[in-house]
């Protein structure tokens, strides 16, 4: 089998990603899909969570979501190399925006750098972009929210996110459009690559 297709949805939390993956993954059926996501299922995943529920120092959990990075990376490639296309919420982008957030914009560079050993690069990056103010609304509906989930923080994240965004080419979605219509913009954004390749 050829290549298959890496598509990574990023954004703040309450920006749709989780509901816009599924939805993308009954759009491209027959396609063979992967839904994925980042921290992942292995048990590295399972260390960044324990050690965000923990409230883990921040430079910690910078390692460990680039350390679940390299080992889920592994497991994207594969499918990849099986042909299939790989749907996944959340990728590099997050640890750049997330982490920056809370070591300082200074750490942007190092956080990079430490990235850029362990993933290979996306086909697509959508990032659905959100003012932090409505996806606090949207997730507290959720219940408690986490950590990363308070409006001045997120407020830095989204900043970080613009900025990784416009140097690394992503396309931007208004993630405040109804869902039907952000999944006919990514699916239109999809079918634009799909060409390409």
């Amino acid at each position: 089998m050829g290549e298959g297709l890496f598509i990574v949805l990023e954004g703040i939390d309450g920006s749709g990603k989780s509901s816009l993956a599924a939805s993308m993954a009954r759009s491209l059926s027959p396609r063979p899909v992967v839904l994925t996501a980042e921290p992942s299922d292995g048990w590295v995943g399972d260390a960044v969570r324990r050690a965000s529920s923990e409230d883990g120092p921040p430079l910690l959990e910078a390692l460990l979501f680039v350390a679940d990075r390299a080992h889920h990376t592994e497991r994207i490639s594969r499918w990849l190399a099986e042909g299939r296309t790989v749907i996944c919420d959340r990728y590099y982008a997050s640890t750049l925006a997330y982490q920056s957030a809370a070591l300082g914009d200074d750490m942007m560079g190092w956080l990079r750098e430490l990235n850029d050993k362990v993933i290979i690069r996306p086909d697509l990056t959508l990032l659905l972009d959100l003012d932090p103010a409505a996806g606090m609304d949207r997730v507290n509906g959720r219940g408690a929210p986490s950590k990363f989930e308070e409006l001045e923080y997120l407020k830095r994240v989204r900043d970080a996110y613009l900025r990784v965004a416009e140097e690394d080419g992503f396309e931007l979605i208004d993630a405040s459009l109804p869902e039907e219509e952000v999944l006919a913009r990514a699916m239109s954004m999809v079918e634009g690559v799909m060409e390409m390749i």
